[in-house]
């Protein structure tokens, strides 16, 4: 069963169950981890330079996106810039188990000055924008369990970045690069998004 409410947090709902299932979970290095990706993702955003997250790990599962956005900025030759990032509170808002996958949902509030040419935003150069990101973060804990229609989440080569369709094997069937299968047994981050 998945329990989420976007507009407020359920930590103190959901960490017990999150305990339950993973006795070793820290919320707090989870927030920490959040912040972190949420900081060097609008960093590189600004910097328009996806080499930043190329080799980190951290990133396996977003780093498309990313890069999406990237070459659409660069194709429409626009910009976004965040200033003086300052983060408020991070709060459990939503927590899934099942098909051999965990998935926690955080939200995030943060500020920043914000600047960009985009027609579909507006620029708050001189007033700090309060905003909101939900971020999900997945562990898979059985990939036995990944069933075939599982088109929410993918895992991808850390060299290629081509999906792996089957975690049986230890290599990408692409590029030939062994996988580790006990690197997915952390907490990755798997999508985000500003939620304002």
């Amino acid at each position: 069963a998945r329990i989420k409410n976007v507009r407020r947090g359920l930590t103190s709902l959901l960490e017990p169950q999150i305990l339950r299932d993973f006795p070793d979970f820290n919320k707090n290095l989870l927030f920490s981890m959040c912040e972190n990706n949420l900081r060097k993702i609008l960093n590189v955003i600004e910097s328009q330079d996806d080499t930043l997250i190329a080799d980190d790990s951290d990133f396996i599962y977003v780093q498309k996106k990313i890069i999406e956005q990237i070459n659409d900025m660069k194709s429409n030759d626009t910009y976004e810039k965040f200033d003086n990032i300052e983060f408020g509170r991070h709060a459990l808002s939503g927590y899934s188990k099942k098909n051999g996958m965990a998935t926690i949902e955080i939200s995030s509030t943060l500020s920043y000055y914000y600047k960009t040419n985009r027609k579909d935003k507006k620029s708050f150069p001189d007033v700090k924008k309060q905003t909101r990101y939900l971020s999900e973060f997945v562990y898979v804990y059985d990939e036995t369990e990944f069933d075939e229609n599982q088109h929410y989440f993918s895992v991808r080569c850390p060299n290629c970045g081509a999906p792996l369709k089957s975690l049986k094997n230890n290599k990408c069937e692409y590029c030939g690069t062994h996988v580790e299968k006990i690197n997915l047994r952390v907490w990755k981050m798997s999508s985000y998004n500003e939620d304002y």
